[in-house]
């Protein structure tokens, strides 16, 4: 196969979004010591219209200055590149009896690949011209909303899709096309997720993102939003952006993590809404609630889904978050469970709610340490003490062991630092007080790893709990 080698490129003076040319030779990325450098690719695919590879089509992408040529299979890899950020690129695509394709501000993220579909279409004297397609911002970006859907939606009979398996297709009006083209259903949501949620974002956002985008274009393959149209979902704001030319190895990997996985209500299939939101723990974010008239439970803010995955929360969590009454199963059953996580291990340097639950137990132990998510070395005393007052290994490390010792049942009506820290990792008002909220949102969990909806947080409870 042939590859592409690209010569060191000198760094170009630009007013405005030009940056520094990508280089391949890593001798002359060290002679700039001050520039930090990531590791990123390209990967396109050149074919015809009716999918057969195109061999030495000539690609050019700006303002990077790259150049080269398909190989035999119609693709083109630039791996092990180097950038100091993110740059918008363009992509022409020219071979011999086929129109020029142009990709317009496709954004190239350090540490990812860029992976471009490029299908061309035969050259006639009418269309000699490029055919050109742009690449969307995202809503996380415009602040764009999806539209509702009709009041009472009935099912869309003929569909092969069920509440227990998604569909193998899904009908998308390409708006700007005038035409409405069948897709696999996992290739569509590959190529919305990138649309929708930032590639660069920590990957249980990108994870958190996968779940309401396949479920939302799941759900309108079940039920009708335009009935009598002959498609399931638009490819704009209204529904879901969708590009068939544009993915990630980022979120392609997030949809694949998350693939067998569902998100229910009573066992069916629901509509996950998600817009901008703000960058912070609420659900409440005016952007939503307000602008659009949204309720507060049915949608996940997409900004907020990076606040969580940064603090540390994984994509499970923020499901039950966002979205009342949820539960996250697996593909091809009435409602599912999550395996059972495994206890977390926690020492000197961890940080996090891991941690600071953790510290809330020990303060109900009576052990007197501050509770704010830093295990530094009064946590560590007090794990020692701990672990010295319980026949245990004094090494200052909370593991499996020391964690059978520290946990304490808690239940409705109890008032102390254990609930404090059940509150803390279930993401609510850690006031210390079991009432029924706390109770409904440890039933929630309890619904997501199989285990008894007692609203009692005894050893089962905590290891989930942490293990979220």
């Amino acid at each position: 196969m042939h590859r592409l080698f690209v010569r060191t490129l000198t760094l170009i003076a630009a007013l405005v979004a030009l940056i520094a040319p990508l280089v391949l030779d890593a001798t002359a990325a060290s002679a700039a010591p001050n520039r930090p450098t990531i590791s990123t690719g390209i990967k396109l695919s050149v074919h015809t219209a009716d999918g057969a590879p195109l061999a030495q089509a000539e690609v050019s992408i700006k303002p990077l200055n790259l150049a080269g040529t398909t190989d035999r299979t119609g693709t083109l890899v630039l791996d092990n590149l180097s950038a100091p950020e993110k740059v918008k690129v363009n992509v022409t695509v020219k071979a011999k009896g086929y129109r020029p394709w142009i990709l317009r501000n496709a954004t190239l993220y350090p540490n990812d690949t860029l992976e471009i579909d490029a299908p061309l279409s035969d050259s006639s004297a009418a269309q000699d011209t490029p055919e050109v397609i742009d690449v969307q911002p995202h809503r996380s970006e415009s602040g764009a909303a999806q539209t509702p859907g009709p009041a009472n939606v009935t099912q869309d009979i003929g569909t092969m899709a069920t509440h227990t398996t998604p569909p193998s297709t899904i009908r998308v009006r390409r708006v700007s096309l005038g035409r409405t083209d069948v897709v696999d259903f996992k290739t569509y949501v590959k190529h919305v997720l990138p649309s929708e949620w930032i590639p660069s974002w920590h990957s249980e956002s990108l994870k958190a993102g996968a779940l309401p985008v396949k479920l939302y274009g799941w759900y309108w393959t079940i039920y009708a939003k335009y009935p009598g149209s002959g498609y399931d979902v638009k490819d704009t704001t209204s529904d879901q952006v969708y590009n068939p030319n544009v993915s990630y190895a980022s979120t392609n990997a997030a949809v694949d993590a998350t693939w067998s996985y569902k998100l229910t209500r009573n066992n069916n299939i629901f509509q996950a809404q998600y817009c901008a939101g703000s960058y912070n723990s609420s659900r409440t974010t005016g952007q939503c609630s307000q602008n659009h008239g949204w309720t507060v439970g049915n949608y996940m803010t997409q900004w907020g889904s990076k606040w969580y995955a940064d603090n540390g929360r994984t994509w499970q969590y923020m499901m039950t978050f966002y979205y009342d009454n949820a539960v996250v199963g697996t593909i091809g059953s009435g409602g599912g469970t999550l395996p059972m996580p495994s206890w977390p291990t926690l020492r000197n340097g961890s940080t996090g709610n891991d941690v600071k639950a953790a510290q809330h137990l020990l303060r109900h132990r009576g052990h007197s340490i501050a509770a704010d998510g830093d295990f530094g070395s009064g946590t560590e005393a007090a794990v020692r003490s701990f672990q010295s007052a319980n026949g245990l290994t004094a090494d200052g490390i909370i593991g499996p062991n020391t964690f059978a010792k520290l946990i304490v049942t808690v239940r409705n009506g109890d008032n102390n630092e254990a609930v404090r820290g059940e509150q803390v990792l279930l993401g609510i008002t850690a006031d210390g007080i079991f009432g029924s909220g706390t109770e409904a949102a440890v039933k929630s969990l309890q619904a997501q790893y199989g285990l008894t909806q007692d609203g009692i947080v005894g050893p089962l409870t905590w290891q989930a709990s942490f293990g979220k």
